[in-house]
């Protein structure tokens, strides 16, 4: 009897594993809005320099008539060449012969201008507040918008190794409710930054709980169901992921206050963590390192949890011993990160799942951090982000059960490098067409993940799971996001990495 026989026999479908399945799930209903979420916090509003003639239509003695806040636009700050008020620089000085529709631009010189001295006026139709309009993130300092997402994405690279590390060694449910109760609090905190650096750190910080997080849950439902459900379970820990993207559309819609939205995210996660402290510890890790006595107790709360109370009386240490020979085994190879350096089966494993997941996540994340260049709606993007993600996850679930690993990969590249790789012709002005290529490459990055996420599984010893998992997503975070215009920028590196990792395939 291995261990998915012993499984059936205290219950593989019965509630235990349900309610371990939903908490799962309102985990990532709740956790997946934590990478976008700057796409609405860290909107970058339509603004221009602070006047004080805007303020105070009579702030020079000799302005007798009222004048509009159009004209009032029009003398203090130059026309950029969108027609629009320059949104980095004012005149020097009033030109009120601009008033004068009988002067044109070649009857004067060119008056001098200077930057925006007194701050900005920022558009508050759509936000009330971003985190651009609070620390002016914006001119000489808009790269600083760009670099709080690299800030937050390192937080995964740093995350994803030391997950791996401290769930393989100390096991998978002290780390998993540590970090859930460490990311309610950190996210909650980061609504009320003082000053943008302590927002960098808590969104750091708490990048790296989230992390923690995803690749606990990840080698959860894997150690925790049998193989006849272990996809059934990721599908659902997949589609729960899409739910909460499309939800969160009509919650930032509701909550146009960055500080209002984060602590939207934020508080229901302190709930949560509290149920993490039910989640059973994995038996598959507790056999493997030996913990026999701890695992028999795990398993004997699942078969009461399941109604199978004569089942759990029978369980003895004697018979888990027995009966599950192999996982004992293999507590004695050490799987300390240099044995995955060393073993070349290992080894392969770990670089060409790395390869797939670096693939996945830079045209994931270059495309997720820019989706204001997708749509004039950032609303309706998002939501559609979510709803049309739903087809490929149901796709990906019949791929996975009849299509081979590695064909549907390659293919998936393909599609993906494809449907990054014509937007960067297509004008900005025709939203439909880019926003149509976008999902279409969003359906792809959503079939590829998933594949990702059970190939790497199957080719992982259990002591190693955790690491490989934790290594293969570690690739994610080196993608930084570049300043001016990251859309443009990314699809170019986007297209070949996706075709080279289906070459490699």
């Amino acid at each position: 009897m291995d261990f998915e026989e012993l499984l059936k026999h205290v219950g593989d479908n019965g509630k235990f594993q349900v309610l371990t399945i939903i908490f799962f799930m309102l985990s990532s209903i709740l956790t997946s809005p934590h990478d976008y979420i700057e796409n609405f916090t860290a909107a970058m509003p339509a603004h221009h320099c602070h006047v004080h003639l805007l303020g105070n239509p009579k702030f020079e003695a000799n302005v007798t008539i009222n004048l509009t806040a159009e004209a009032l636009l029009r003398v203090s700050i130059p026309v950029g060449p969108n027609q629009k008020p320059e949104q980095c620089h004012r005149f020097r000085q009033t030109q009120w012969q601009l008033l004068d529709p009988n002067v044109s631009a070649v009857n004067y010189t060119d008056p001098e201008t200077e930057p925006c001295l007194d701050g900005w006026i920022y558009d508050q139709s759509v936000f009330t507040s971003t985190i651009v309009m609070e620390w002016d993130l914006v001119c000489d300092y808009k790269s600083f918008k760009y670099f709080a997402q690299a800030i937050a994405l390192s937080g995964h690279l740093v995350g994803s190794a030391l997950s791996g590390l401290i769930s393989d060694r100390f096991g998978r449910k002290p780390l998993l409710v540590s970090c859930c109760l460490a990311y309610g609090i950190l996210s909650t905190c980061c609504a009320f930054a003082p000053v943008f650096t302590i927002y960098c750190i808590l969104r750091f910080m708490s990048s790296v709980c989230l992390s923690a997080v995803l690749n606990n849950t990840c080698v959860f439902l894997f150690e925790g169901n049998s193989s006849k459900w272990q996809l059934v379970a990721t599908m659902l820990f997949s589609l729960s992921g899409s739910i909460g993207q499309a939800s969160f559309a009509g919650v930032a819609y509701l909550f146009r206050d960055w500080h209002m939205l984060q602590l939207v995210i934020a508080l229901p996660y302190l709930i949560l963590s509290l149920f993490s402290c039910g989640i059973s510890e994995s038996v598959r890790w507790l056999m493997a390192t030996g913990k026999t006595e701890q695992a028999l107790k795990e398993l004997q709360r699942i078969a009461r949890i399941n109604g199978k109370k004569e089942v759990a009386e029978s369980l003895t240490s004697e018979i888990l011993i027995s009966k599950m020979k192999e996982e004992l085994n293999t507590k004695r190879e050490s799987f300390r990160m240099k044995e995955i350096m060393c073993k070349p089966a290992v080894f392969k494993t770990v670089l060409f799942t790395s390869v797939l997941a670096f693939s996945t996540t830079f045209s994931f994340y270059g495309l997720l951090l820019d989706i204001e260049n997708l749509g004039k709606n950032i609303f309706l993007t998002q939501f559609l982000l979510g709803i049309t993600d739903l087809p490929s996850k149901f796709l990906s679930y019949f791929i996975l059960k009849y299509v081979n690993r590695r064909p549907s990969s390659g293919f998936s590249l393909i599609i993906l490098g494809i449907s990054i790789l014509i937007p960067i012709f297509v004008p900005k002005e025709m939203y439909v067409l880019r926003l149509t290529l976008y999902l279409l490459g969003r359906s792809s990055v959503s079939v590829l993940s998933s594949i990702l996420l059970i190939f790497s599984n199957e080719l992982s010893a259990t002591v190693l799971s955790s690491n490989i998992v934790c290594f293969s997503t570690f690739n994610e975070a080196v993608f930084c996001p570049s300043s001016g215009h990251p859309l443009w920028d990314l699809s170019h590196s986007s297209v070949s990495i996706c075709l080279l990792s289906a070459r490699v395939l």
